[in-house]
């Protein structure tokens, strides 16, 4: 892979590359025009430092850098379909950083992208961006204002990411199966969610619980995944796919031996409580996060539930799966009613994991 100055022969390569996106309204002259002499002439006028990405021999896009008055630049870049999935991206944008911090002698390199595009976030993930405030109508994007997401990059930081970026396994029992959320099923979240139960023990969730909030939920769960904050698997019947519940795993730091210790919540539509699915679906998952990284797990010490004293239904699940019952704080879990419950926590060790009983 090679960051380079264009040629005519990339003219091709980047009406191909304009005509894979459509939205962005860019044609044959638009490409004519950049290639032959826009690219040079942002040079010369310092308005942008612009390079043709060459990956394999081919023409696979431009990175650049947008200078600004404050001794600082906005990174730009984007990939040929064809070029994706390779890395081709990440290595352009750290050869870009060493130009930009090493020649050019930027302070702090910024990047923002439209709130959705993963491709792009992906990138500055990797490459080691720090990530802060989601701007709300920050660009303009087809002529409508769109949030972006920002991040900002300085000469002596890592070129690696700064927080894992969590991938959810697919789990599987003999009759469940746990994966990630689909955007089609926010009706079947906003029904599961809209009970008397969530309304009483997890107040700060709306009720009723409409599909809208449902598509900001699971927005939410792509950024807490990226983030590397949550998991939050759908648990799922094997056979009809249909979504039963949600399970989380949060909270994870590393414990006194080094192991991860994390903590669990977890609720069911209503339509699928009494079966025992959510102890089969949390042991499944304890399976997993207790396995050592080398088997694919998460090499676990400690998973923690914590709810309201009067939520009998969770605290049946966790003695159901042997947790413990580690303490009781007192006026500690605030209810829909407007008063305070006790919250008691269980945990569950490495050694005390074992299938639920009947």
């Amino acid at each position: 892979m090679t960051l380079r100055a264009p040629r005519p022969d990339d003219v091709q390569g980047q009406l191909e590359r304009n005509l894979e996106d459509p939205d962005r309204g860019y044609g044959e002259d638009d490409a004519r025009r950049w290639i032959g002499h826009g690219i040079t002439e942002a040079w010369k006028t310092g308005e942008r430092l612009a390079f043709v990405i060459e990956y394999q021999g081919r023409y696979a896009g431009t990175a650049s850098l947008q200078p600004d008055a404050d001794g600082n630049a906005r990174v730009h870049y984007g990939l040929y379909r064809w070029a994706r999935g390779a890395g081709v991206a990440s290595r352009s944008v750290r050869l870009l950083l060493e130009f930009g911090f090493g020649t050019c002698g930027f302070h702090v390199v910024r990047w923002w992208a439209r709130v959705g595009n993963w491709p792009s976030r992906r990138v500055a993930w990797a490459t080691g961006f720090s990530f802060g405030e989601t701007i709300p109508r920050l660009a303009e994007e087809g002529g409508r204002r769109v949030d972006a997401w920002t991040g900002w990059i300085g000469p002596s930081d890592p070129r690696k990411p700064r927080k894992p970026w969590f991938v959810h396994p697919v789990l599987e029992t003999s009759r469940l199966r746990l994966r990630p959320w689909r955007a089609d099923e926010a009706p079947r979240i906003a029904a599961g969610r809209t009970n008397q139960a969530t309304a009483h023990f997890l107040p700060f969730v709306p009720q009723p619980f409409t599909a809208e909030d449902a598509r900001f939920w699971l927005k939410d769960l792509a950024e807490q995944a990226a983030s590397g904050v949550r998991y939050n698997w759908c648990v799922a019947d094997s056979v009809t796919d249909l979504g039963l519940g949600n399970l989380t795993l949060f909270n994870l730091h590393q414990g006194l031996q080094q192991g991860h210790d994390g903590e669990i919540g977890y609720w069911l539509h209503p339509d699928a409580q009494g079966r025992g699915v959510m102890p089969e679906a949390i042991s499944r998952m304890a399976e997993w996060y207790f396995s050592p990284e080398r088997a694919g797990g998460l090499d676990g010490r400690r998973l923690v539930i914590r709810t309201a004293a009067t939520n009998h239904a969770a605290r049946r699940v966790a003695e159901k799966l042997n947790f413990r019952h580690a303490g009781t704080e007192r006026e500690a879990f605030p209810l829909g009613n407007g008063t305070l419950d006790a919250r008691v926590t269980y945990d569950l060790l490495t050694a005390d994991h074992r299938p639920p009983h009947d």
